[in-house]
């Protein structure tokens, strides 16, 4: 009867405390080790301790759920770990860390014994930064990273890499340098001796993303290979931000093919790139397109142009130990980047050519400030052609289940490390406050890190508070660069075609964590117009011979009254495969990607990459009546994925960047021309001035000329009889002082 007793009586707390802190209390006295696993959910599943290819977010989450489940607080927590990391990156080193320790894990069976646990221990050593972008790399194991909760002393710590006979001992608060000959995943070996006699033997795994140690341009005596650091001249300072702070980007010159001269400079920028994953090289490669290995880049190199590369690593900022994630900065400061980088090719080019600037993705939006900035200040870009592509001109979406799910497992009694980079990158940097329509800390209660609102008017979809509106409202403002040739390409469909659609069931799913512990997880897209429906519920459960719920956590949306939900709207998707890949060793994220009933979300609705203003409705087409500020436009009809390039749009940007006569500055006059549409028998052009010597060239969308004339004088209205085809064509009308292209469409 006293083991019922007692079992009934941890049912009863650990149900009704909803806190790790509480539901084993009463056994703190039984413990020897004053550490019981059953506090937390082991995802590490560290009663099982693995010594072999030990990352980086293995280590940090190993820690983590040792330092949470200790009664006596013995251990700094993660956010220290990480602030130690920091200082490593900002001092070029990579700190690494070793944890002694021995816990509990409580043996149902035996509740009501003297000792109703099973002793482990943990003798782990880990690298709290994951990679290097240098071949030559220092490592340190400083004492103070040491954590030993044990009567064990380390003895000693050596280390092998490359299988070598050798073994070198690793002295305490001393670097040490390991030359890397090659890229990719490293395994560097480790001897633990402890003052037991025991030694252990264990490897963690390294990466080594040495551009210069590539061989992907290897043969191309056109690529440098010598990355070039740029710092902006303008500082920005970003909401929140108590003051004004330089940029810094980096940046590679592929020049073209035929004579190697600087003298017609394509600038690519980087997109949303947390953790700095893309370094220049995998940037060129972004125009990869085909099946056959066929580059954008490399057809306008072999046509004479050059590619100007500009990535926004992260960097330490000068003067300080502050880590930057550059490709998820303020969208602003990396714009007065790409200023400076505009202002220092323009100052070594050769000749006359003016530039092309090409945005996927965010770069899109960095694109579009600087070269606006650059107008309204008197600074001249040099440019003719801005080239948008898939970009989220009225803003991103990352699914606000997933944002509910992913924040409630980082920083909610999980505690997972892994998705607690997810959710620094992908939704708390200032670029995705900035970008994304809903984000999850516009529903948050207040006081609360991951609990949602309930009322019904805090559903609807909510921007970053101080972030979302603040930045749409400076953008539409700033409007689009008026002194160029302004062009998009969409990765959403244009007919309505949906990704998924409204309310579908993305995930219903049990996670069996241990034996004793499982998580539940349901998650839905957000619903029909004016209709509300839970998006993301979260349960965690313990088996004490019935399961009982310890945590949950329900996150509601609904959409707004003109527009079905965000998440299957016609958009460029995301691929929700690669990022699933990139977690490692994480075995619940990995049964989670497998078991999503979708692999993709709309992740830049076509509404937004192609700025259209005459609609709300996400699901609306997009065609030649919708008002976009582009002139022209390759938008397809399926959803693609974000940033793909085809034989199609790659057609498209061709005929853009090989014809300047389409791109050339709009005069004054020619702002006033207006084209009956859709047409009829004959194109009807009207002016509100008088138009000599014009040129009016017609074609079809990917560029083959339909009609021409030359010498035509347009004095208010201009007919002439056509006969075209059912279709939509541009017509672009130029004089010796610019030229403008419109759309056109023939029913």
């Amino acid at each position: 009867m006293k083991i019922k007793i007692t079992l009934f009586t941890l049912l009863l707390v650990s149900i009704s405390a909803f806190a790790q802190d509480k539901s084993f209390d009463f056994l703190k006295d039984k413990s020897e080790t004053k550490i019981i696993y059953d506090r937390v959910f082991g995802i590490s599943n560290a009663t099982k301790i693995k010594l072999e290819d030990i990352s980086t977010n293995y280590f940090l989450q190993v820690y983590n759920e040792m330092q949470r489940a200790d009664f006596n607080e013995r251990l700094p927590k993660i956010e220290i770990i990480k602030e130690k990391a920091n200082l490593g990156f900002a001092q070029k080193q990579i700190p690494l860390s070793l944890l002694i320790t021995d816990f509990e894990s409580v043996k149902l069976s035996e509740i009501d014994s003297n000792y109703p646990f099973e002793k482990h221990s943990v003798n782990l050593l880990g690298a709290l930064l994951q990679k290097s972008k240098t071949n030559q790399v220092d490592f340190i194991l400083k004492n103070d990273l040491i954590f030993n909760t044990t009567n064990r002393t380390v003895n000693s710590v050596s280390v092998n890499y490359n299988n070598s006979k050798n073994w070198k001992s690793v002295l305490i608060d001393q670097t040490f340098r390991i030359n890397f000959t090659e890229n990719g995943k490293q395994i560097i070996r480790f001897k633990i001796a402890l003052s037991t006699g025991e030694i252990i033997e264990q490897s963690i795994v390294f990466n080594i993303e040495n551009q210069n140690l590539g061989a992907s341009n290897k043969n191309d005596s056109n690529v440098t290979n010598a990355v070039t650091t740029i710092s902006s001249a303008i500082p920005y300072q970003g909401y929140g931000e108590t003051a004004a702070f330089l940029g810094q980007g980096e940046y590679d010159v592929y020049l073209d093919t035929t004579d190697g001269i600087l003298d017609k400079p394509i600038f690519l920028l980087d997109g949303f790139d947390p953790g700095d994953t893309r370094n220049t090289a995998a940037i060129y490669s972004l125009l990869n397109y085909g099946t056959t290995g066929q580059n954008l880049g490399d057809i306008v190199r072999a046509q004479g142009y050059d590619i100007v590369v500009l990535n926004f690593p992260t960097y330490t900022r000068p003067g300080t130990t502050t880590v930057i994630d550059g490709g998820v900065d303020y969208i602003q400061r990396n714009a007065m980047i790409l200023v400076a980088l505009i202002n220092q090719i323009n100052a070594q080019k050769v000749g006359t050519e003016k530039n092309v600037i090409i945005g996927p993705s965010m770069g899109g939006l960095i694109a579009r400030y600087a070269l606006r900035y650059m107008e309204t200040n008197s600074l001249n870009s040099d440019t003719r052609l801005y080239l948008s592509f898939d970009s989220p001109h009225l803003g991103a979406n990352v699914p606000i289940g997933f944002q509910h799910l992913f924040n409630y497992m980082a920083y909610g009694p999980l505690g997972d490390v892994t998705v607690q980079g997810i959710v620094d990158g992908l939704l708390k940097s200032p670029a995705a406050k900035e970008m994304l329509i809903d984000h999850f800390q516009g529903h948050l209660q207040a006081g609360s890190a991951t609990e949602f609102n309930t009322a019904s008017a805090s559903l609807v979809p909510t921007g970053a508070p101080n972030f979302r509106t603040a930045f749409q409202t400076e953008l539409n403002t700033l409007g689009f660069p008026t002194t160029t040739r302004n062009i998009s390409i969409a990765n959403g469909a244009g007919n309505g075609t949906m990704t998924g659609t409204p309310d579908m069931v993305v995930m219903g799913h049990t996670f069996n964590i241990t034996p004793t512990q499982r998580a539940i997880i349901d998650l839905r897209f957000t619903p029909l117009a004016n209709v509300t429906n839970d998006v993301s519920r979260f349960r965690a459960q313990t088996n004490l011979f019935i399961w009982f719920t310890v945590y949950e956590s329900l996150a509601k949306s609904k959409s707004p009254t003109f527009t079905n939900g965000l998440d299957s709207a016609p958009g460029g998707r995301f691929d929700l495969t690669a990022l699933g890949s990139s977690f490692g060793s994480n075995a619940l994220l990995t049964e989670f990607f497998t078991n999503l009933n979708i692999l993709y979300f709309d992740f830049i609705p076509t509404l937004s990459s192609m700025a259209v203003s005459s609609s709300t409705n996400l699901y609306s087409n997009v065609n030649a009546a919708s008002t976009t500020p582009f002139a022209a436009s390759y938008i397809p009809t399926t959803n693609e994925n974000h940033i793909t390039l085809t034989p199609a749009n790659v057609a498209f940007a061709l005929n853009e960047i090989l014809n300047p006569v389409l791109s050339t500055p709009i005069a004054e006059n020619l702002n006033s021309l207006w084209v009956k549409n859709p047409v009829g028998n004959s194109l009807e052009i009207n002016s509100s001035y008088t138009i000599e010597s014009a040129t009016i060239h017609l074609t079809d969308i990917l560029g083959k000329t339909i009609y021409q004339l030359k010498n035509q004088t347009i004095n208010e209205t201009l007919e002439i009889p056509v006969s075209l085809s059912k279709g939509v064509y541009l017509i672009s009308i130029g004089t010796e002082n610019g030229s403008i292209t419109k759309k056109i469409v023939k029913n």
